[in-house]
């Protein structure tokens, strides 16, 4: 897609209360009912039963990232990064973009300030789940879903490398897993919060367990949050809206059944398409400043998400388990956009920006079901694991716009202020729209080879479907795809493991080869080495990885026409990027009350005529972040951490090269707990002010300069 064609969103009528709040108090006023109910009831359980695992500090002692096996980390075969809620807390981090900016290996870039790419080990981040149930993310057509709140998730957890076996399609990159939170509390127990900061922020949060019977075996949480900010830069502010409301049942000891449902919607005023011109038509930079805004005030991007999901678990006698997961996805988005478009940017005049506007809305609806069994069996004399599932997600998108060009230049844009009249739109036209559905089964043994020397084996096989169009193009072909896994774990001794991986993970495309079929998917394939060591019972976890990722069948355009076209060349598959480096971390707790998290990457990514890729992307990063509270004076949490990255650059033909020169991101903490149930905290951010670009591309916008923001929390 151009820059010129394409962005799209709706959103709700202003005023309306959000469903998702609607059904949170329509939950709890229904509790004393159902409470009655159930106490009545002589079968009512006399206990709870919490499934899952629950961060401690900055670390989980057992995860099923990666393999859907219940594994301590250094058992897994992959590099993971857990981000905990203990360090969403401490470093006050509000959205997704904040938790994987400050994740290991994982690096981002903006196209303007509403959408935000991730990437890791060199390739772009599209692979999601949602409590494990996979999905995709694409931000050509944003719908915000890089600005998701994270209020309502408990942890995430992040793997790194190709992740086919439970993800499906996507990147060879990273998959990233949101764990929502649950009623886990058969008392009554929540907490407010109020957070203030640099301009204008406020950001207000509600979260309340509640027991729905005598028992404490219906329980149910509420969350809800409301976030109302300005910026560094001219003429935008934000606005983010969330509900969410879950019932955690156990229908029996064995058996837990848990319903919810989240509402998010984020109207950004002032939003940008684009950025401001990084280079004059003589290649040297423009003196645009941090408060610099490209867009005039009546351009916004609102996005609107709601889901609604479903998990059964239930654990027979014989430690096997069947878990059954269904999720319904609805998310609409509209904008009104400004694009300054330049060719050949005068210093002297300002001249050369013609300006160009788009009115978009976009609508997307998931449905997706996920379902699987594992347990242990026997074989040979020696325990082993199985894992068996089934999954299906239908993904329906329809995209309309109305782009608007043809003004002359403006006269002078180095005076620019934001003084362009709102276009007449015409009426919104279909821009693309489609039906991609993923139907898989998928399958993983765990092998004891001996006691020391576990071996798992998998793969998934995938019948992916797009049935779509693109303006005036019709695509409509389906891929049949196996993917494989293999990962080797030896136990050196009760702290040391070491191991050895290959996964792959498939990418489809819509090129088409010289006879007009479509060629086969891009498969990444990824291979990974490593050592691990766990500490105090699991509670600090290490890990040191090499890796090597390669693509095969990336098309590669020729010469020729596609059969029975005039204007359509022909692609043949060729060996595409391959990506070589090594990543470090230490996550945990180093002693009592201390808690670090230190994360070292470094990649190397060339295309096949050997040019560096996404140079505008750093590929050398180091995240530390650490948090400490004294025996002494347990009321007091002091911390901070430091991200650094290297140089980067974007070439622009005919103009020249942006560099900018590595540079690092200080931020400090502190905590005090005034009573038993009050608290206050305060966090600075980019403590040294560093100046930096965070967005490049063709187009700039500076990063955060210093900001800071105190919260006032109180637990009952």
């Amino acid at each position: 897609m151009t820059r010129t064609s394409a962005v799209l969103s709706r959103s709700l009528p202003q005023g309306r209360l959000p469903q998702a709040l609607l059904i949170a108090l329509a939950t709890l006023a229904a509790a004393p009912a159902f409470a009655e109910d159930a106490a009545a009831d002589p079968t009512t359980l006399d206990k709870i039963v919490v499934k899952g695992e629950r961060a401690e500090g900055y670390s989980v002692r057992r995860t099923s990232a990666g393999t859907r096996f219940d594994l301590a980390p250094r058992e897994i075969p992959q590099s993971v990064s857990i981000i905990s809620h203990q360090r969403i807390e401490d470093q006050n981090l509000d959205d997704i973009i904040d938790v994987l900016a400050n994740t290991t290996g994982v690096s981002s870039t903006q196209s303007d300030t509403e959408r935000t790419e991730f990437y890791s080990r060199g390739f772009y981040i599209d692979s999601y789940q949602y409590d494990n149930l996979p999905t995709q993310m694409v931000q050509n057509w944003s719908y915000g879903d890089s600005g998701l709140d994270l209020a309502l998730y408990d942890r995430v957890e992040v793997v790194r490398g190709a992740t086919g076996l439970l993800t499906g399609a996507g990147n060879p990159s990273a998959s990233v897993n949101l764990i929502r939170k649950h009623a886990d509390s058969a008392e009554l127990t929540g907490s407010v919060s109020v957070n203030v900061g640099s301009w204008g922020r406020t950001r207000s949060t509600v979260d309340v367990t509640t027991p729905l019977n005598a028992s404490g075996s219906v329980r149910a949480r509420v969350i809800g949050s409301y976030l109302d900010t300005e910026s560094q830069m001219d003429r935008y502010d934000q606005h983010k809206t969330l509900g969410y409301a879950v019932i955690d049942a156990d229908l029996t000891p064995d058996t837990q059944l848990s319903v919810g449902y989240d509402y998010q919607q984020k109207r950004a005023n002032g939003a940008t398409w684009g950025g401001f011109p990084m280079f004059f038509s003589d290649g040297t930079r423009t003196p645009f400043d941090e408060s610099f805004a490209a867009n005039p005030g009546w351009t916004y991007w609102d996005t609107t998400s709601k889901r609604l999901f479903a998990t059964l678990e239930h654990g027979f006698a014989n430690d096997w388990k069947v878990r059954l997961g269904a999720t319904h996805d609805k998310t609409n988005a509209d904008d009104k956009l400004f694009y300054p478009f330049y060719a050949a940017f005068d210093k002297n005049d300002g001249s050369g920006i013609t300006p160009m506007a788009g009115l978009y809305e976009t609508q997307r609806e998931v449905n997706a079901l996920d379902g699987y069994v594992e347990g242990p069996f026997q074989l040979f004399g020696r325990q082993h694991e199985v894992m068996a599932g089934v999954s299906y997600n239908k993904r329906e998108y329809a995209n309309y716009g109305d782009f608007q060009s043809g003004w002359a230049p403006l006269d002078n844009y180095l005076a620019w202020t934001g003084d362009f009249p709102e276009p007449n739109w015409n009426a919104l036209t279909l821009a693309s729209e489609g039906t991609i559905t993923q139907k898989a089964g998928y399958a993983a043994t765990r092998l004891s080879l001996a006691d020391p020397l576990k071996l798992i084996l998998g793969a998934r096989y995938s019948d992916w479907e797009l049935d779509g169009t693109e303006g005036t193009v019709v695509s409509r072909f389906g891929h049949k795809v196996t993917t494989p896994y293999a990962g080797l774990v030896f136990d050196i001794n009760d702290t040391w493991s070491t191991y050895a991986a290959y996964t792959e993970i498939f990418q489809p495309q819509t090129l088409k080869q010289r006879d007009g079929s479509y060629l086969d998917p891009v498969d990444g394939k990824s291979y990974e080495v490593g050592v691990k060591a766990a500490w105090f019972d699991n509670r600090l976890n290490a890990s040191a990885a090499v890796f090597r990722i390669e693509q095969d069948n990336v098309g590669q355009a020729t010469t020729e026409l596609v059969e029975g076209s005039e204007n359509e060349f022909a692609y043949i598959a060729a060996r595409g990027t391959v990506s070589r480096g090594f990543e470090l971390e230490v996550n945990g707790e180093l002693t009592q009350g201390w808690n670090a998290t230190f994360g070292a990457s470094r990649y190397v990514a060339k295309d096949i005529d050997g040019a560096d890729i996404n140079t505008n992307l750093p590929q050398t990063s180091i995240k530390l972040f650490t948090s400490y509270t004294p025996q002494t004076l347990q009321d007091l949490t002091v911390g901070g951490g430091v991200n650094w990255q290297n140089r980067i650059y974007y070439p622009i033909p005919g103009l020249g090269r942006f560099e900018q020169e590595g540079y690092a991101l200080v931020s400090a903490f502190v905590r005090y707990r005034l009573a038993p149930q009050f608290s206050v905290q305060a966090n600075l951010n980019n403590l040294l002010d560093k100046k930096y670009l965070s967005q490049i591309n063709g187009y700039g916008a500076f990063g955060d300069g210093r900001n800071g923001s105190i919260s006032f929390t109180w637990s009952f």
